[in-house]
């Protein structure tokens, strides 16, 4: 007999299936910041239920054509589709399918103004329209003052129009915010057309989400500027696609290195291509490994290309004129100890310096950060960072000034844009709280057992292959305005939907009319379920209190982390003790959902 003590007769614990359970059991839907209900907006695109799939999308994460082409992706390394083939659902390309396919435009309707109490809103970027839109939902009047001429920040200034059409981020940022009755005042910056000392007279609340548009600057191995930083030629990552963006003009030459790893260095590298680059190199002083760029991303710029080079660094920019940028000087790295991101720290070999001639362009992408200057900290008497960026409580998203409010990438650094939103939605809902609305009532937990589910006998899911979104061929992606990435068809959408394991659903098995008879753990085509004395559960368990010397009983075990939700142990069992149930949640303010939205021929 086995000692329930030791590490082996340990090995299981049962646990209570409660609300808390069922969410984090759904690991897409932990892993998104904006919480979206993965699984059944999957489930109905499978179903071909574009706009349902669509509309699902636009509750939970506002912008869903802008995230379906351009979101990090969060979601789909924890995927679970990952253990059966190792390939996770496509679930950003998916989220774009819904948009591309649905047969109506979905126009927002406006919701009545029940608040006496207005917000405000500084940028129209990822976390300004989430709040807006979330606060407009509410019943408040909301105005968002914004820089540029159109509402989208870094969708519209810093995301390229080969990957996003404008288009897009004009029905889903601009139309969309108009529906609501969300008002935007354009073409003011505030700080310099208004203040928000204007502003926090104006409105009973302010939510400053102004973005991170400060690009750090070009240093050395030792943080120190690099010689000919100022050069002609060096142009700022972030600041260049800006300019590629709106139509400004913009240098790119013909031999091109942009310096660094992330989503905006990719974005450059790519958008030099298309501006006719005849050589572009991408500089990286870490290895491959630690590159927080895409994989995908990575491989797309090489099918166009790009040559990769790692573990180097810049030590200078040259110049033959002492005007122009002609090359840079090099030094090559070795991996150290994690720095505080967690990534292993470049560190220069000495004398392994080299030079890369014939260089007219240095793009650095190095990362941007917030620009705290036009906020009055002193006359406000606010806690600010030594930056200058408001200080926050993260349970309230408020500066130590009351009313005042700030998130999104201003406070948080750049990140990604379904980060963003996340944030600004869960800033929406402490304004709400601040100016005394009070929460949504959170709908009761409930579990729907889903009858005669035969999954794994009529549908071959568990076979289909990941298939990469299609793509323009080499030739034809040489333009700046044409959208590189073409989409799945309908077809082929349903078909990488049906490859879902639809994790919200769970076995449920009945002890009170189980007979032990394991004919469940004969057919389960992953072993994921076992039958196993009560010896070899953790002793103590609450849940099995009172039977330790109780040796000839046993439980059926479930790892869910295997499952696939075929449903053959439903079949195979002699007195239908198994059943499949799907668990439907809501929570306040529908920040954490499972849609209630049936899945009629998951079958």
């Amino acid at each position: 007999m086995l000692d329930p003590d030791s590490e082996l007769g340990a090995r299981y614990q049962s646990i209570m299936a409660n609300p808390d359970w069922y969410q984090t059991n759904i690991p897409c839907q932990v892993g998104c910041p904006a919480h979206t209900d993965v699984s059944t907006y999957i489930g109905l695109i499978s179903q071909a239920r574009f706009d349902e799939a669509y509309l699902l999308n636009r509750n939970a994460n506002v912008v869903p054509g802008v995230l379906g082409r351009t979101c990090a992706r969060p979601c789909e390394p924890v995927c679970r589709r990952n253990k059966v083939d190792g390939k996770p659902i496509a679930i950003c390309w998916l989220k774009r399918a819904a948009a591309d396919h649905r047969e109506y435009q979905h126009r927002a309707e406006r919701p009545p103004v029940t608040k006496d109490k207005t917000v405000g809103v500084v940028g129209a970027g990822s976390a300004g329209l989430a709040a807006a839109r979330d606060l407009r939902e509410m019943g408040y009047p909301v105005t968002i003052y914004e820089e540029y001429p159109t509402a989208g920040g870094v969708m519209v200034n810093g995301i390229p129009v080969w990957r996003l059409p404008r288009n897009v981020t004009y029905e889903e940022c601009d139309e969309y915010m108009a529906d609501l009755g969300v008002e935007v005042q354009h073409n003011t910056r505030v700080g310099r057309d208004i203040q928000i000392t204007d502003l926090l007279k104006k409105h009973d609340a302010l939510y400053l989400a102004a973005g991170c548009y400060v690009p750090n600057a070009l240093t050395g191995p030792d943080n120190k500027i690099i010689p000919g930083a100022d050069l002609k030629g060096v142009e700022d990552g972030i600041k260049l696609l800006a300019k590629t963006n709106y139509g400004d003009p913009a240098y790119i030459g013909k031999r091109v290195v942009v310096y660094g790893g992330g989503f905006t260095a990719m974005d450059c590298c790519r958008t030099s291509i298309r501006f006719g680059a005849d050589k572009v190199y991408v500089i990286y002083r870490r290895s491959k490994e630690e590159m927080p760029s895409d994989e995908y991303e990575v491989d797309e710029a090489m099918v166009e290309h790009v040559e990769f080079m790692y573990l180097v660094s810049i030590v200078e920019v040259l110049s033959k004129d002492g005007v122009h940028v002609s090359g840079i000087k090099l030094i090559r790295n070795k991996l150290g100890d994690p720095d505080a991101s967690g990534r292993r720290r470049a560190v220069a070999v000495p004398g392994s310096e080299f030079i890369l001639d014939d260089i007219d362009t240095v793009i650095p992408a190095l990362g941007q950060s917030s620009d705290g200057a036009w906020v009055p900290a002193r006359e406000l008497n606010l806690d600010v960072s030594r930056w200058g960026i408001p200080l926050i409580d993260r349970e309230t998203w408020m500066t130590s000034y009351p009313g005042l409010f700030a998130g999104g990438d201003y406070t948080q650094g750049s990140r990604n844009l379904i980060s963003a939103i996340g944030d600004g939605r869960d800033a929406a809902v402490t304004i709400n709280r601040y100016l005394g609305g009070v929460d949504k009532p959170a709908e009761a937990a409930e579990e729907i057992e889903l009858p005669d589910y035969r999954r794994g006998m009529v549908d071959d899911y568990e076979s289909i292959a990941h298939q990469n979104i299609p793509s323009l061929p080499l030739k034809d992606r040489f333009s700046n305005t044409r959208e590189t990435e073409t989409g799945y068809t309908p077809e082929q959408a349903v078909e990488q939907a049906r490859r879902c394991l639809q994790c919200q659903l769970n076995i449920m098995i009945d002890p009170s009319i189980c007979i032990l008879c394991s004919g469940c753990v004969d057919i389960c085509p992953y072993d994921c379920i076992s039958m196993e004395g009560l010896s070899r559960v953790v002793k103590g368990d609450p849940m099995h209190q009172g039977t330790e010397d109780w040796r000839g009983g046993a439980d059926m075990i479930i790892d869910e982390e295997k499952c696939i939700r075929c449903g053959l142990c439903i079949v195979r069992c002699p007195t239908d003790a198994i059943s499949m149930v799907q668990f439907e949640v809501a929570s306040p303010n529908d920040r954490w959902t499972v849609s209630k939205i049936p899945m009629l021929n998951i079958r």
